[in-house]
């Protein structure tokens, strides 16, 4: 059986086709196996021909490449779908999510452009022998039904001085709880400037403001449209696209959202932004343990001292926060007068290594290959092992902070928790 990406090229012009086809002609490890000039016709194609790829126009007479790609995605699992368009608007891009599209091209493009695509969506493609080709929503545990399924656990990742490494440490994190078979999930929420899309080589085509309307019927097709997968098995929720897609995310609609991945998700990662805003609180609020990622340097410490402050006037659980100190070498402060200044124990210690640096240029997890037996990455994975041993135990650390959140705002939350101190 012939290794070589096979295509399947669907638009109703016959010019268009040819010039995809040609675009594609001199590449090595593509074949054009066919070509179809409706929506009806790729349907049947799709399920004689069996493709890999499936390069499909958006509008056709007849059923159009929204109509044919969800009948495909249903009859074909294994076909990645690659939806071509003169149109760009984000309408487009979030109908042909929804319908099971794996990226997005805007007519017209280069052959550079179309091959990166292909390559792209089918390296990241799950296995043929998977049951479906999206990331699941709700995967079943083998004699355990969706009553008796545990809750997920909420894990923020978070430090209030940026350029703490959170990022790193919130994918490594995920691949390494979902080498260990868990349904993992890692949400990039810095809304603005969040890093994971470059960091793991994806397109946010869809985002967490996809999700977030409070108002929103969050089903099992709407969640599974905009949760992408990495190739690592990692699911993703990307940020928006465009910083000011930001203000799109809401504190309730997070919140709903959280509740609600919950259900489908053993670990949901949180990569938080180090401004604490509404939503950002209501992310630390849900979550189970917050991963309190500090530096050696003083004005670190006294930021993370200062966070400590805050979660005692929002009642947090003294177990919450988890202290973790990252890019950590011996000409610093050392870690035992750190965990002695801030009184905290500290949980994992993660030593500095250029390499975090050369794999998130690359857009590579630090646990991929050989660079999992680094100690960096050794570190994370204790990390990851201490996060299964205390949640598996069952404190939850999120309760009535989370309650008392659905009903004030940060300032006024503060403020009455100074009242009653009598501050």
């Amino acid at each position: 059986m012939s290794d070589n990406i096979r295509v399947l090229i669907v638009d109703d012009l016959p010019e268009t086709r040819e010039n995809v086809r040609k675009l594609l002609q001199f590449e090595s490890d593509v074949e054009v196996i066919g070509q179809a000039g409706t929506g009806e016709e790729a349907v049947e194609m799709a399920k004689e021909l069996q493709p890999d790829i499936i390069l499909m126009d958006i509008n056709m007479p007849g059923i159009d490449g929204i109509g044919a790609s969800q009948k495909i995605t249903e009859i074909v699992p294994t076909a990645q779908i690659i939806i071509m368009s003169v149109q760009s608007d984000p309408n487009y891009l979030r109908r042909a999510m929804m319908a099971g599209a794996r990226d997005f091209l805007t007519k017209p493009f280069g052959g550079d452009e179309l091959t990166a695509a292909i390559r792209r969506v089918h390296d990241k493609r799950p296995a043929r022998s998977a049951v479906v080709q999206q990331p699941q929503y709700v995967q079943e545990v083998p004699g355990q039904s969706a009553a008796q399924r545990p809750d997920g656990n909420i894990i923020a990742v978070f430090s209030p001085k940026g350029g703490a490494g959170c990022t790193t440490i919130a994918i490594n994190m995920a691949v390494a709880l979902s080498r260990r078979e868990y349904r993992t999930l890692v949400i990039d929420g810095s809304l603005q400037f969040g890093d994971v899309e470059v960091m793991l080589q994806m397109k946010a085509m869809t985002s967490i403001a996809d999700v977030s309307d409070p108002n929103q019927e969050l089903d099992p097709d709407l969640i599974s449209s905009v949760v992408q997968m990495h190739k690592s098995g990692v699911h993703v929720l990307l940020a928006p696209p465009k910083p000011e897609m930001a203000d799109m995310v809401t504190e309730a609609g997070v919140k709903k959202l959280l509740d609600t991945l919950r259900l489908s998700y053993d670990y949901i990662i949180v990569d938080t932004s180090s401004y604490l805003s509404e939503v950002s609180l209501a992310v630390l609020d849900s979550a189970d343990r917050i991963v309190l990622v500090a530096q050696q340097s003083l004005p670190s410490l006294k930021s993370i001292k200062r966070f400590f402050d805050l979660c005692e006037i929002l009642d947090y659980s003294p177990a919450k926060a988890w202290l973790v100190v990252n890019k950590a070498t011996k000409q610093r402060i050392s870690i035992k007068n750190i965990g002695d200044a801030l009184k905290k124990p500290v949980i994992a210690v993660i030593p500095e290594d250029p390499i975090a640096n050369t794999k998130a240029d690359q857009g590579e997890p630090l646990l991929a290959g050989q660079d999992a037996k680094r100690p960096i990455s050794q570190q994370i994975l204790k990390l990851a092992e201490h996060a299964i041993k205390e949640l598996s135990e069952g404190e939850q650390g999120s309760g009535s902070e989370s309650q008392e959140a659905e009903q004030t705002g940060l300032l006024g939350r503060l403020f009455s928790k100074r009242v009653k101190a009598g501050g």
